[in-house]
């Protein structure tokens, strides 16, 4: 008879993830697993499977909390302008919140530059997320060009995959510097067309 799990999943999934974001999946061994999590190697293969459907879990959870947190703000009933220029200054918070942890960045952005050359699964992950967020921005800046608020010379496509890659770009930027002008500033410029 099997005995009944003595952890919570979602726990070990939360450790699990501040190890794959901080020393990213090549240089996270089960023993660092094992360590960080407080959970026996046999206990975490029969509960996740091996390193890598732990990952993909961990990747899973992550994705959803990006979710939460882009839907939360970009589905907001402000005016477009707003809910655009209150996402990114939301973004630059959470790039620039180093908590006790040593989480800088974003798990995603991260993984997107360590494993997605290599990996065509988590390619598709990272994808995923970014075209949901992609049309996100591309409905905002809809609303805002139908309301004869988009002044732009690039289409509404264009300017949602740039506002995509803006979003990433700070999340890296912010790995080397601690200065939230220096964000602000590229903020500034990226959403310089809604002036």
């Amino acid at each position: 008879m099997a005995r009944p799990r003595e952890f919570d999943q979602n726990e070990v999934l939360e450790k699990a993830t501040e190890l794959f974001w901080v020393k990213g999946y090549e240089r996270t061994s089960i023993a660092d697993l094992v360590s960080h999590t407080k959970v026996h190697r046999g206990s975490l293969y029969d509960t996740f499977g091996d390193k890598y459907q732990l990952f993909l879990a961990c990747l899973g959870r992550v994705q959803q909390i990006n979710y939460e947190f882009v839907f939360n703000i970009l589905s907001g009933p402000d005016d477009p302008k707003k809910i655009l220029r209150l996402f990114f200054e939301k973004t630059i918070d959470r790039a620039l919140n180093e908590n006790d942890k040593g989480l800088k960045g974003c798990f995603m952005t991260n993984i997107a530059m360590d494993m997605t050359v290599l990996d065509p699964n988590v390619a598709s992950h990272v994808e995923a997320f970014n075209s949901k967020l992609e049309s996100i921005f591309h409905n905002l800046l809809q609303q805002l060009q139908h309301n004869g608020n988009l002044a732009s010379k690039y289409t509404v496509s264009e300017l949602a995959r740039f506002l995509v890659n803006t979003r990433h770009g700070l999340y890296i930027t912010a790995k080397t510097t601690t200065d939230r002008q220096v964000l602000q500033s590229i903020c500034n410029v990226a959403l310089s067309f809604l002036d």
